[in-house]
């Protein structure tokens, strides 16, 4: 299990840097992330090492945000959407609902701090990647502590 952690970690640092300097991500490493992740934990689930109860609620919760990215018509970015998926695939439902929780305050605090700084509007677009990759990393560590 913590080798498909490992790998998130990665790949989300890799998507993190890709958000910072393009904006957005190509469907395909989202697709064959997605893919890659659900039969790692797809094979965890048949073998018994993983609930799949957890899996399902985890990847749901995640969903949501691919929900949220079409009513709010692209404010909230669809590879967001499909990241957040794939963490709680991998992660579970508790465990992606922190994540979620610590990367919005991070982001926010990022916000707040960019718009007293007088650097940034009410609609400048915020990567959101990184803030996922740095909620995670701090999951990460915990957890092996």
């Amino acid at each position: 299990m913590i080798i498909i952690e490992i790998i998130l970690l990665l790949w989300l640092l890799a998507m993190s840097i890709i958000d910072i300097r393009k904006g957005s991500f190509s469907g395909k490493y989202l697709f064959f992330a997605l893919v890659f992740f659900s039969v790692a934990i797809g094979i965890l689930c048949f073998l018994n090492l993983k609930d799949w109860k957890s899996v399902v609620s985890g990847g749901a919760a995640g969903s949501v945000f691919l929900i949220a990215s079409n009513v709010t018509q692209g404010a909230i970015g669809l590879g967001d959407g499909y990241i957040l998926t794939i963490c709680g695939i991998v992660m579970g439902l508790y465990q992606v609902m922190v994540l979620i929780i610590f990367a919005l305050c991070l982001v926010s605090a990022f916000g707040i701090l960019l718009w007293v700084r007088k650097k940034a509007g009410r609609h400048t677009k915020i990567p959101f990647a990184p803030f996922i990759c740095a909620g995670y990393g701090v999951i990460f560590i915990c957890s092996i502590l």
